[in-house]
């Protein structure tokens, strides 16, 4: 087996749990860091509170060796769709296709729950997603500001 064959195997995607809620917040605030200069005030995902949202059930991560390299929260719509809402994976990791990885099984959980359609947006700054989403067949449907922040919105059909 090549080595990134093994590295792929030894990444493990679960359901977050309580006791990791500080590694979480340390990994999304250091992912989204960058990005404050540019967008001249912290990203949204690095301002939240994951204990919460850990507890209901909709944060997944993928850890390696047990150290969290990534994360994905999602929630359902009141339109039956799903919000794809934070997205970050350690620098560390990056490159490894995790991010991927979360979010292919986002949208398989999503479509065994039912969903039409996964949404997500992304910080107009932000490159990275804006090359990742089309890559995985979501389509933008509109840009805009809403909360002080400039977005791109993507959808995907499931």
């Amino acid at each position: 087996m090549s080595a990134r064959m093994t590295e792929h195997v030894d990444i493990l995607l679960r359901r977050a749990e309580g006791a990791d809620a500080a590694a979480i917040t340390g990994l999304v605030r250091a992912a989204f860091a960058p990005y404050t200069p540019l967008i001249g005030k912290p990203p949204a995902p690095a301002l939240y509170d994951y204990a919460p949202l850990i507890e209901t059930g909709r944060v997944r991560v993928a850890i390696s060796a047990a150290q969290i390299l990534g994360v994905i929260y999602t929630y359902a719509e009141d339109d039956g769709g799903v919000m794809l809402d934070v997205l970050a994976v350690s620098e560390a990791a990056r490159g490894r296709g995790i991010a991927m990885r979360l979010i292919l099984e986002a949208e398989a959980r999503a479509r065994r729950d039912g969903a039409a359609v996964m949404r997500v947006y992304t910080n107009a700054v932000m490159s990275g997603p804006q090359r990742l989403y089309p890559k995985l067949g979501y389509t933008e449907t509109h840009r805009g500001k809403s909360d002080g922040y400039d977005r791109i919105h993507y959808e995907k059909q499931l």
